[in-house]
Formats: C-alpha cells, structure tokens, sequence
C-alpha cells in the first residue's frame, strides 16, 4: 500500500464515521418527524419565556395535546430556585410544570420523558426546545399502549432562567422507586443528537436499543468543567437514573429570532424521536430496579456501533496504551531508529505542537472578529456558514504540524554533524539501517523518528493523565496510542507490510481523534476551534510514521496560504443578508430616580456598567428616557435586635413585567423569597411575579440598608427614537428599570 493511499484510506475513514454520526432522513419508522414538526409550528409561533402571555398560551397548547392522548394531565405549580452554586444574583421564579402521567400494568418505577417549553426572551424556540417537546409528545402517542412501568411526562417552565422548573418538580416530587429521565435539549438548529451525560446503568439499554447512537463519555467530563447546564442537572442531583441529549450544529441560530420552525433540521428531530422512543419502549417493559447497581462507564461511538465498558477498566487501558507506547521507543531505540533523548525532544516538540494548535483554534474567532466586527456580537461564536473557516482551521493545524517537524528535523541534523554519524554512532550515509530500507519507501528515522515517537508517548500520556483527572474521557487519546503503538511493532517485524499494518493501527485514531475535531466544530468556532485543532494535531502526530518524510519546502508556504485563501472566501461567502441577518446584542437601563438611561453592549467595560447593568462586562452610551417604572418596594415588618436587622418586604411589579429584582449592596444577607431559603446572597432576581408582589425576608447588619430593586421586560419598541437596525435582529431584548433606595431602620 503506497503512503497516499494509506492517507487517503485515512481519511475516507474520518468521511465514514461522520456519515454514521450524520442524522437520518425522514424514515419509515413509527416516530414521524413530519408529525412532530406540527407541534414545533404550534409551540414556535413566537417567543414565549417564563411569566409571558405566550408562555401561557403555550402551556395551554401542551396540557389539551396530552390530554388528547389520554395521559392525566396537571399543571403544577410552585416556586423554583437556581440549583447551581452562584457568587452573583441568584434566579428564583414561579414556574409552572405541566406533568401527565400513563400508569404501567405492573410498575416497578417510573420513565419521565422530559422537555422544557419555554424560550428565551427574542426567540421562538423551535429547536430550543419545541424540538424536544415535539419529540416527547410524538413519542408519548408512539409508545405500546400497555407498558409495564409508568410514563410521566415532564414539560418544564423556566429553564432558560435557571433549571427553575425542573428543580420545583424535582423538590416536590420524591418517588418511590427507580425514576429514569430522558432529557431532550438543543443548542444549534441541526446536527447529531449527542447523548453526552449519562447515569444509573442506562448506557447499555441505550446502546442496544437506539437505532441512531451518538453518545461519548467524554463530553460528560468536559460539561462537568463548563458553566453551561441543562434540567438533568437536577434530575442528577436528585439520584434520578437519566440520558441527556442534544443537538448542537448550526450554533448562529441558538437564542435569536431564526430559531423558528423553518430552519430546524427534520433529520435531527427524526433521530432525537427515533432514539427516544426505542430506548423508552426498552425501559418501559424492564424491571427497572436493576439499572441503579451498575456502575459508571466508559462510552463512545464508533461506525456501526456504541462501544462501552465498565469505567474501573479506564486506567488499566489507559496504563497499557503508555506501557505499549513506551515499548515501542525501546525497541526502534534497540534498530538505531530513535535515542532516548530524541524520543524526549520529540515528546517536549509535539508537546509545543498541541499547544500553537490549541492557540490557533482560540485564535481564529477573534481574528475573524478583527476581520469582520459584526462577528463579535454573534451569540454563540459561530457564524452562519462556518466551513471554509473550519477548513482553514485544519488547514492551518496542519501547517503547524508540519512546521514542528521540519523544525525538528533541521535540530535532528545539527545534532548529528557533519560526519554522517547517528547518535548512536551507526553510520547514516548508505540506504540500509537494520534492514530498513531509507529512501522513502520505509520510515525515515533519521528525520521524523523523535518526533513521530514522541507524539506516540504524547497521544499515550494524555490518555493515562485523563484517567486519573477527568474520567470517562481517556478513551479518545488511550486507545488511538495503544492501537498506533502495535502498528509501529508490526511494521518493525515486517518491514514489507510496515505501511499497511501503521494503517490498520492508526484507523481508531481516525475514528476517534479525526471524529472528534470535526464533530467539536459544531459547538461552535469560538469553543470549538480550541477542541479540534489540538485532537487533529494530535492525529497528524500519530500519522508521521505514514509520512515518512519531512514537507518539501514549498508544502509548508502553500498550506499557509490556502489557509489565508479559505478564510478569504469564507469572509465572501459569509456575507450578511436578510436570510442571514447581523445580530444586535443590545440592552437598554434606566435609573428611575435619577432619570439617567444607557444602552449597553457586551464586549467592553464602562465604569457605569455594574450601577446599570448589575456587572461589569457592557460598553454603556447615553440613551433617551423611556416611560419605564421600577418596581414598589413596601416594609411590611423591621426589627432589630443584638446588631442583627431583620425586614420583611415586599417587592410588586409595575404593570406585568415578567422579572422583578432585588439586590443589596455592600453585603450579602441571608434571604428568604416567595418561602424559599436562599442562604446568604448578593440578591435575587424573580421570574414570573405574581400580580400581588413577592414578600421577601432579609437578615442583614443593623443599620441602614441599601437596597436596588429592578424590573426587566423584554419589548425594546418602548424606547423612543429606537429601531433594530436595518439587516439585523434583535438578540435577547432586555430593559432594566431600577431605583435604588436607602431604607433606615424603624425607630
């Protein structure tokens, strides 16, 4: 097998795993995405977040759609508190669950299918999450009439204000028995449905039962690093058993106003049903009290099949691969290939590789955003029509990759001198070496060995340091080392079929370093870039065996400059236009006492940002004055005692805002809202208030209290003179108004 074919076998392979990850057409099967797509129209129509007219409207819509399919049907109410740890303002809400329940004939728990219903202020939601609401409804007609386990639906208010729904039904709600949730989320408009959390024993049911599987234990490590979060973080909380899905690709669309019906993928809406539903079935008629003794695993998805583990064989893997690799450098050591020292360099040079790769993925949304300003207030850091940016990210990866191996091989030569002599003292001048042929046909040790060895220790030590730091996520480095280490051996003892077996031994890498580089691009360039670049680094590393040879010295000026190409044509066929509009991220605050209005735009930090915006972080300018009220602040109650003042208020909306606010500066009192304890906090910010206000209960020191209280609407249209500017639409619209009062103590 020739070197261009065995990288061309290479890379049909990475084509071949993402056409497996890529989602289903329409298909025959009992989950029909064209049905469902209905109820995305009718949840979609507008925005319609916690505490809004739509938001009612919605729920109304979802309560006579499950009625309908004979599930008894309520809607519980309650109030919810942000269940994450949280040094600023902490999210409180009256939320309103809608739960419809389908007893089983003989139930030994219970299947929530799980969806949250309302959206963002500015956007409609289709796919974030009428997508996953239309799959449930969908799934909860599909599903066998006669199930031996209960099935619950879940429709959740108030998640995009912090998991507030989920966290009142989950604090309200404590079952008997095992509660297995499957949670359907999306952050894109298309794409692969990810299963990237996991917990309980569900991840076998879920391989064998899915039709569609995409699922990968690593992604669950890296979200448990990010701030992001869904509702099964408090399913988890509650030691529910669940799966966590979502779809993630198209990223420019996430919270704005073209998160509508129209560019929503049916084929991620097919899988998300498809996987749904056969895994619900799957569970429905199990004994479900066996899933909670099985422990966690190690899971990811190769073609044609999930592969998983039991999570206790992690590390011996992970110790293997680095024992194996480092079997490998002693035996090229033993052909005159590689010295000690080499392999080291080349360890520390593959090292700095990882990293200029890491840092040009960190660095081409910013460029893009020197390039074209309007890039920096996309929401997401992704543009609409990101792939021949992706292409000049890879582009250029490998352009650093082969820079660090001509550099190398320019310090491999120095170090050997001018005498022909190896580092070992074998002569380098003639064509054979240990019976390795030198001329291109076998592996050119004198050139790439260092560091072609010192990326397999690289990819091996990553897999072992995962193990230990951040289980569940060693697999995407332990196995490409430990499968390209046996490749390196067999093509060592047959020298004649050396580049077929680097091939077969480099085809995990493929699958799982190559996969993983294109499958991050979808989060997005601004996360994503900085995950693909160093695993597609790493692949090229893995690769140089098959390479054989440094670039010729027009390779490394021509992959540079078909980067610059790329991202030129990107900038021309990534124009704004009305189908793909610039985004306007701009919000409006203004201090009713004193009558001072600002408009506020991220990226910049004025020194008024925090009095008018409750933080730093927004370029603030003068705004006109808009006819917005703050809210009423009444002390019901005020005593002090021992140094300790305690108040009781109350906070009412003016007119109907759908978020009412209170914070206290200088001090952090403990708090009690609407009957939930917060604990000591900075403040509170309450979504959907009732009509009567919020009573809230502050311990604090003695003396006078400062206290800002706000309200937030979401129709900018109030603000006089103001326009969403022409070509562009309005993300998240959000207007502040604030006073900010000094309430003594009571005498």
């Amino acid at each position: 097998m020739s070197r261009v074919l065995s990288l061309l076998a290479l890379a049909v392979l990475v084509a071949v795993t993402m056409f497996d990850l890529a989602p289903p057409g329409s298909g025959a099967t009992d989950f029909s995405a064209a049905r469902a797509f209905e109820d995305v129209r009718a949840v979609a129509r507008e925005p319609h977040p916690t505490g809004s007219p739509a938001n009612d409207r919605v729920r109304e819509h979802l309560v006579a759609r499950l009625k309908s399919l004979g599930f008894d049907t309520r809607v519980q109410e309650g109030v919810g508190v942000l269940p994450l740890p949280y040094a600023g303002t902490t999210a409180v809400g009256r939320v309103r669950n809608v739960v419809a329940t389908r007893p089983g004939t003989a139930s030994t728990g219970r299947i929530i299918l799980a969806a949250h219903y309302d959206s963002v202020p500015g956007a409609p939601g289709a796919a974030d999450d009428g997508a996953g609401i239309a799959a449930v409804l969908e799934v909860a007609r599909t599903l066998p009439p006669k199930l031996r386990n209960d099935v619950v639906v879940l429709l959740t208010d108030g998640e995009e204000a912090g998991l507030l729904g989920a966290e009142s039904f989950a604090r309200q709600n404590r079952f008997d028995g095992p509660v297995v949730v499957l949670n359907h989320e999306a952050r894109g408009v298309r794409g692969t449905v990810q299963m990237f959390r996991s917990s309980g024993g569900l991840i076998d049911v879920y391989g064998t039962a899915a039709p569609h599987p995409a699922a990968d234990s690593a992604f669950a490590s890296l979200m448990g690093l990010l701030p992001n979060n869904t509702d099964f973080h408090v399913f988890d909380q509650a030691r529910w058993m669940g799966l966590d899905s979502a779809f993630v690709g198209g990223g420019a669309y996430y919270h704005t106003p073209l998160d509508d019906p129209a560019h929503l993928d049916r084929g991620s809406l097919q899988q998300m049903g498809d996987n749904t539903l056969a895994v619900a079935s799957a569970l429905g008629s199990r004994d479900l009290g066996g899933l909670a003794s099985a422990g966690e695993s190690v899971f990811f998805t190769v073609p044609g099949m999930l592969v998983r583990y039991p999570g206790w064989l992690e590390l011996p893997v992970a110790g293997l691969s680095f024992v194996v690799a480092l079997a490998v450098v002693f035996v090229v050591r033993r052909r005159g290939l590689v010295s000690w020292p080499r392999a080291l360099a080349g360890l520390g040079v593959s090292l700095v590789t990882v990293v200029l790769a890491g840092a040009w993925g960190y660095a081409l949304w910013p460029l893009l955003g020197l390039l074209r300003p309007d890039y920096t207030m996309m929401f997401t850091g992704d543009p609409y029509r990101p792939w021949l940016y992706w292409a000049a990210l890879l582009v250029f990866t490998a352009a650093i990759v082969l820079a660090c191996a001509s550099l190398s091989r320019r310090r491999s030569m120095k170090a050997r001198g001018r005498d022909g002599r190896a580092l070992d003292g074998r002569a380098l001048d003639g064509q054979v070496l240990d019976g390795q042929v030198l001329d291109g046909r076998g592996f050119d040790g004198r050139v790439l060995g260092g560091l072609a060895a010192g990326g397999l220790l690289l990819v091996a030590l990553l897999g072992l340091v995962s193990a230990l730091l951040l289980p569940g996520g060693s697999h995407v480095f332990a196995w490409p080392a430990l499968f390209a280490a046996l490749g390196w051996l067999v093509s060592l003892m047959v020298p004649r079929g050396g580049v077929v077996a680097l091939t077969i031994g480099l085809a995990p890498a493929a699958v799982m370093l190559g996969g993983t580089a294109l499958t991050s691009l979808d989060i997005g360039l601004g996360i994503g870039g900085m995950l693909s670049a160093p695993h597609f680094a790493l692949l090229l590393l893995l690769a140089l065996p098959v390479v054989a040879r440094p670039p010729g010295r027009t390779v490394l000026p021509g992959l540079a400059v078909a980067a610059v190409a790329l991202i030129a044509a990107g900038l021309f066929a990534d124009r704004f236009d009305p189908a793909h509009p610039r985004q306007e991220r701009v919000a409006y605050a203004i201090d009713t006492g004193t009558g001072e209005a600002r408009w506020g735009r991220p990226g910049g930090d004025s020194a008024d940002s925090v009095r008018f915006f409750g933080g730093p972080g927004m370029a603030t300018s003068r705004a006109p004055v808009a006819p917005l009220r703050a809210p009423e602040l009444a002390v019901l109650k005020d005593t002090t005692s021992g140094g300790v003042r305690t108040m009781t208020l109350r906070l009412t909306p003016s007119g109907a805002a759908p978020m009412v606010g209170l914070e206290v500066e200088g001090q952090r009192p403990k708090m009690t809202v609407a009957g939930r304890e917060l604990g000591e906090r900075v403040g509170f910010a309450f979504h959907a208030p009732p009509a009567g206000g919020v009573e809230v209960t502050l311990t604090l020191r003695a003396g006078e209290a400062k206290i800002r209280v706000y309200q937030q609407e979401y129709d900018m249209s109030v603000i006089p003179g103001y326009r969403v500017p022409e070509g562009s639409v309005q993300v998240r619209p959000r207007t502040t108004a604030f006073l900010t009062k000094i309430v003594a103590p009571a005498r």
